[in-house]
């Protein structure tokens, strides 16, 4: 049976804890997520890795940390429908001609440093795409003063300095549903 942090599991008189496994008050609660099982009495929670991997044609949330010439560097922060951390950081790759249907000069038409962008997984080797129109940044901020952008139709406008800067923007640009 699947248990979670802080479900009831038995009594301490039935059965006696063990690893996984917390007492209070002659109760017992699972102290981890993972399976319980029992044997010669002693209940125990085998943890189960939650943790998500990340593979071909998932959606992945992450930041832009770095562009060079036709790529950008992006680091994954998680992938889209599962709200935990990723085990650790994956960095993807994104050229410049998966970011449009159309021609882009160089990678700083599509993307800039420390965008939030939404991505789909191409290939094993973590090359990513934002040519549909669900995906692309999601949230920028100025690079003349820093202040997060706003959506104008196809650019961004820093609604502080004025500047107006032009992305691959995502539909969900803004609405925080990522």
């Amino acid at each position: 049976m699947m248990v979670f942090p802080g479900d009831f599991l038995g009594y301490a008189e039935e059965y006696i804890p063990g690893y996984g496994v917390y007492e209070e008050d002659g109760k017992l609660f699972a102290a981890t997520a993972g399976k319980a099982v029992v044997e010669e009495k002693t209940l125990r929670v085998i943890p189960v890795n939650s943790i998500p991997e990340v593979g071909k044609n998932d959606v992945v949330v992450g930041r832009v940390v770095d562009t060079r010439g036709s790529f950008a560097m992006v680091e994954i922060a998680r992938k889209e429908g599962n709200s935990r951390a990723l085990r650790h950081y994956d960095r993807g790759f994104l050229h410049v001609s998966n970011m449009s249907e159309g021609y882009l000069k160089n990678v700083e038409d599509g993307v800039r440093y420390m965008d939030i962008i939404r991505a789909r997984v191409i290939d094993s080797n973590l090359r990513l795409s934002i040519k549909e129109r669900e995906m692309g940044v999601i949230k920028a901020i100025c690079e003349k003063c820093s202040t997060p952008l706003l959506r104008e139709k196809d650019k961004l406008k820093c609604p502080e300095c004025g500047n107006v800067e032009k992305r691959k923007i995502s539909e969900y640009y803004g609405k925080g549903e990522w």
